[in-house]
């Protein structure tokens, strides 16, 4: 769910920028690969179904880092991502499946 909530706010964000961008596309150069390469880190990263967590969480913790640096002037998203990472650190690695008694 934090996963989905950072890849959706920095998707959101990116589109913004092209919105807001359409007559001068020079800054997009920086503005889209940070913000949706993260957003698709960050999703391949938590989204990952095979076995390898150290790869997953290798994948959110670079996605969530370079999609840190444009979303700082907001409020919501900094925190959101710096919760995605310390989770992803501490070893938060997807959701665990308990037996039902």
């Amino acid at each position: 769910m934090l996963a989905a909530g950072a890849v959706g706010g920095l998707f959101l964000l990116g589109m913004g920028e092209v919105v807001s961008r359409l007559d001068e596309p020079a800054p997009l150069l920086f503005w889209l690969p940070t913000l949706w390469g993260g957003a698709a880190l960050v999703l391949v990263g938590s989204f990952r179904s095979n076995g390898r967590t150290s790869v997953s969480k290798a994948f959110v913790i670079v996605g969530g880092v370079l999609g840190l640096a444009p979303s700082m002037w907001t409020l919501v998203m900094p925190l959101l991502i710096i919760t995605l990472l310390v989770r992803a650190a501490v070893g938060g690695a997807g959701p665990e499946v308990t037996a039902a008694s």
